[in-house]
């Protein structure tokens, strides 16, 4: 389906009164509660062969007088249950929209976060309107990866469930939040694709995570020191500063005739 029809269809679907989503000079662009909402994406990289296997997803929002509002900011101004489900389901919208927009260049997954608040909101059926929206852009679950704050889920009644009816829609997951040893072994008895590890992140937790089978994405490489580090830890994927910092644009991870790059980053030029 074109780009410009699929707007015109979540617009119809997704949004509502107060938001709504619009083509703004080739990139996806949402409007809600008095915010201009936009994608960001962080290239991904595996470590051991210097390639761009896929990009994180974030929000950028300002107010009408350009003011910035961070992430954290934005989800909080949706303070109510009913409020919280429509926005994030919008939010993750755009960002597939815009990862979409850019697929003549930009492949491998997409790595986008799924709001605690959202994950207490919904009691069943995780997943399956974000997959309806999914297929109408072209992509299947296969092709996501749905993160999630370890530590602001803890707590929630449904977790269990919540991830196992992601899996069975063909979800990869992701957990972050994740500082301790004590969270390091709660964290494995989820059964994670992935664990985003902050920088700075202690061996001892480096090495308990590496008891399971779990790929590790570092977060905050943003040196070549860094770099050597996380691939001296087994550390599979990272993201960072050195890779480039999250742009509306996402980096190229194959050329027009659909082959895949495999050139070296030049990370440690």
């Amino acid at each position: 389906m074109p780009l410009g029809e699929l707007i015109r269809y979540f617009n119809a679907t997704v949004g509502s009164g107060d938001s709504t989503l619009y083509d703004e000079g080739g990139r996806i662009a949402a409007w809600h509660d008095g915010m201009r909402l936009g994608s960001l994406f962080a290239p991904i990289v595996d470590l051991r062969n210097e390639r761009i296997v896929g990009h994180q997803a974030s929000l950028a929002a300002r107010l009408v007088d350009g003011s910035t509002v961070s992430e954290e900011d934005a989800y909080a101004r949706n303070a109510t249950p009913e409020a919280i489900v429509p926005f994030d389901r919008l939010v993750r919208t755009l960002h597939t929209l815009n990862f979409l927009s850019q697929s003549r260049h930009a492949g491998g997954f997409l790595l986008v976060p799924v709001h605690a608040r959202h994950l207490r909101a919904v009691s069943s059926q995780h997943g399956l309107v974000f997959e309806a929206i999914l297929k109408r852009c072209g992509l299947a679950p296969e092709d996501i990866i749905l993160e999630l704050d370890h530590c602001e889920t803890a707590g929630c009644a449904h977790l269990a469930e919540a991830l196992g009816s992601y899996r069975q829609r063909g979800y990869r997951l992701a957990l972050c939040g994740i500082g301790s040893p004590l969270a390091a072994m709660q964290a494995l008895q989820l059964g994670p694709d992935v664990i985003r590890l902050p920088a700075g992140t202690a061996e001892e937790t480096i090495a308990l995570l590496r008891q399971g089978r779990v790929t590790l994405l570092q977060s905050g490489i943003a040196s070549v020191s860094q770099y050597e580090s996380a691939r001296a830890a087994a550390v599979e994927l990272g993201k960072g500063a050195l890779f480039g910092e999250p742009q509306a644009v996402c980096r190229a991870t194959h050329g027009r005739q659909g082959v895949a790059y495999n050139s070296q980053l030049s990370i440690g030029a």
